[in-house]
């Protein structure tokens, strides 16, 4: 069973590698003040539940309200102190997604590197790029429109490469969360440091672009975004100060 809140209460939405995570002194001082204004908390990360919760017990902090994981493919809420999968979300997503036509159509591009076996799942292939990136990204699109074949190719840190279902990713797995929740949208914030969560900040919502950033999220100009120049957890809550949040 999911929780929903009043319209009106606020929502930071944060990924974790080089954004919420980087620096433990600032991490902890987010936390106390979200805690002290009682803003829910959501983690939107390329992680997979099993490392989430690895993170959390090291760091001796709470669970989060949800947690979106594996670039936005599954979702996971609260519920009497664990995550529970959200099998909706799976069911939403799976429409259009055929992963083994593209795992075979993209198989003799050399460049490709296929990534652990733990970094797979039914609605993700990822592999590493690491050459020739404009080339490659190039093909794979052509031959994609060819094959008429669907999908969210998101390409992010200079070396990761993602195809995932078209209606899946960061910020349709954030509006999910949002609207399960009963919140507006106008009181959510996202935070990000790379590609994969650019989709975010395109999709509208406000957000906090870390001062780490990378080139590809840094770039990022409209008018929703606040470029912070503290880095990782400090960034945030620069973020957050100049929002009015904290």
């Amino acid at each position: 069973m999911k929780d929903t809140f009043s319209p009106n209460k606020k929502i930071l939405c944060t990924d974790l590698d080089g954004t919420f995570i980087g620096n433990d002194d600032s991490m902890y001082e987010l936390l106390r003040a979200i805690e002290d204004k009682d803003i829910l908390l959501v983690f939107s990360t390329g992680r997979h539940l099993q490392s989430v919760m690895q993170f959390v017990h090291e760091k001796g902090i709470r669970i989060a309200d949800a947690c979106i994981c594996m670039v936005g493919t599954v979702v996971y809420f609260a519920h009497k102190g664990e995550l529970i999968p959200d099998n909706n979300w799976s069911q939403i997503i799976s429409q259009d997604w055929e992963r083994e036509k593209i795992v075979r159509l993209v198989a003799d591009i050399k460049e490709l590197v296929w990534q652990d076996d733990e970094w797979q799942t039914e609605f993700k292939a990822s592999y590493f790029l690491r050459e020739n990136q404009d080339k490659v990204l190039q093909e794979i699109n052509q031959r994609m429109q060819k094959a008429k074949l669907k999908a969210k190719i998101i390409y992010s840190s200079s070396k990761f490469l993602d195809f995932l279902p078209v209606k899946s990713g960061k910020s349709k797995a954030v509006r999910y969360v949002v609207d399960n929740f009963g919140i507006r949208t106008e009181n959510v914030i996202v935070c990000g440091d790379s590609g994969n969560d650019l989709d975010m900040f395109k999709s509208g919502f406000k957000g906090i672009i870390v001062g780490n950033a990378r080139t590809e999220l840094k770039d990022f100009e409209g008018e929703n975004a606040y470029h912070a120049i503290g880095e990782y957890s400090a960034g945030i809550i620069e973020g957050l100060k100049y929002f009015n949040l904290i």
